[in-house]
């Protein structure tokens, strides 16, 4: 078998995938992107084509490193490693086709029958758009619909995380808020704390919800670890700006609640001086971004010596979180998956993820689980009918 032709799908509201096709009928998809930058990721893919036409896709480990490698002695960086991963993901698609398995078969087989995955909580109300509509774009489905987290009362999160739990049926959730860098939000700590205890109360003690503060100044996100400790979030997100793990180590060093990061780190280097250094205790490399299939497997190994664990990062579309599934399957170490929000659809009385993009779209069980089946490659089928119909729709730069 070998590479014939790369092709980029630009698929709404603002996904990119890569079909890799062969010289049998077998193709391959991944998803080449980066946030609000897709140009010059697929410009990338494209200059990467070069190299791989006419290689057999089922050598995933030479390829991956000869396209690392193919830079003048440039490597890695968002835009390069992205291309990498979309390409990574796709090979690994055709390896599992070739072979008759799901990839989490071909990389040591299931650990986990089911995936658990998150709800983000953000500052509206949960609600649910048409396939291939970007997540604000229709209120119809909104209870309720805020702007800004500051003008929402606590009360409306334990009422917003009620809902997801109860009625959506998902059984963890992540609080997301943004702080920027400046040391005036000191003043704000408290008011967070309120809404995450708020939203606490409205989901009960078996529900897990992390909180992602989203890269505060260091000293800002230290003073909201000690106020959200006693309350036990599930882990607390990104605590700091992302450029030093040395700072990260400090954050970490000074708290006995769960840090976690990295999903804007690129490549296995920089966690494993994360884990050196005992700053992170839950991984979050983006499938995306981080390397790909080959990458976050690795991460996620290197992390299991450290007692870490995986909770892959995923915003972006339904064959991002494919792959995610395919790792998280076969992970010993593996805690949560992210997921994002526009995939989720509400049809009798179900949450179901993918719906028009896919033939088989998941279905969240009462466990708020995914079960990730048995079909080869990424295990899943892309629905023509629903992407034609979805491709009428404006595709755009901007993620979701």
């Amino acid at each position: 078998m070998k590479i014939t032709k790369l092709e980029i799908l630009k698929i709404p509201p603002s996904w990119v995938w890569l079909k890799i096709h062969t010289d049998t009928e077998i193709f391959g998809i991944g998803e080449p992107y980066l946030e609000n930058h897709p140009e010059p990721v697929i410009s990338e893919v494209m200059r990467l084509e070069n190299i791989l036409i006419g290689e057999d896709p089922t050598n995933v480990e030479k390829l991956w490193k000869k396209m690392y490698e193919h830079s003048a002695g440039y490597y890695g960086g968002p835009i390069k490693m992205s291309a990498i991963s979309g390409i990574d993901i796709a090979l690994w698609d055709i390896a599992g086709k070739a072979a008759g398995l799901p990839i989490y078969k071909m990389l040591g087989g299931k650990v986990h029958e089911k995936i658990k995955i998150y709800r983000a909580l953000g500052h509206e109300m949960p609600h649910f758009v048409e396939p291939g509509d970007p997540y604000m774009a229709d209120k119809r489905n909104a209870k309720v619909f805020f702007s800004n987290f500051y003008n929402v009362k606590p009360e409306m999160y334990k009422i917003a995380a009620e809902v997801l739990t109860e009625e959506w049926g998902f059984k963890a959730l992540k609080m997301h808020i943004s702080l920027g860098d400046e040391l005036e939000s000191t003043n704000k700590v408290d008011e967070i704390v309120k809404r995450f205890v708020a939203a606490k109360e409205g989901v009960g003690k078996d529900i897990d919800i992390a909180i992602d503060i989203h890269n505060p100044n260091p000293i800002i996100g230290k003073q909201l670890i000690k106020a959200l400790e006693p309350h036990r979030p599930l882990f607390i997100e990104e605590p700091m700006p992302v450029e030093r793990v040395d700072i990260l180590r400090d954050v970490k060093n000074d708290t006995y609640g769960t840090i976690a990061a990295g999903e804007r780190w690129m490549g296995k280097w920089i966690f494993f001086d994360a884990l050196k250094q005992n700053s992170i205790n839950v991984m979050q490399p983006d499938i995306c971004h981080a390397g790909g299939i080959t990458e976050s497997k690795k991460i996620a190994s290197i992390g299991e010596a450290a007692y870490a664990k995986l909770a892959l990062h995923c915003p972006l579309s339904i064959v991002a979180l494919a792959a995610c599934f395919q790792v998280d399957a076969c992970t010993t170490n593996f805690l949560i998956q992210e997921h994002n929000e526009v995939n989720d659809f509400r049809k009798d009385n179900k949450t179901i993820i993918g719906n028009g993009y896919i033939k088989d779209p998941y279905v969240l069980d009462r466990d708020g689980c995914i079960n990730v089946g048995d079909k080869p490659g990424l295990g899943i089928e892309l629905n023509d009918d629903g992407l034609e119909k979805i491709m009428s729709k404006k595709w755009s730069t901007i993620r979701g």
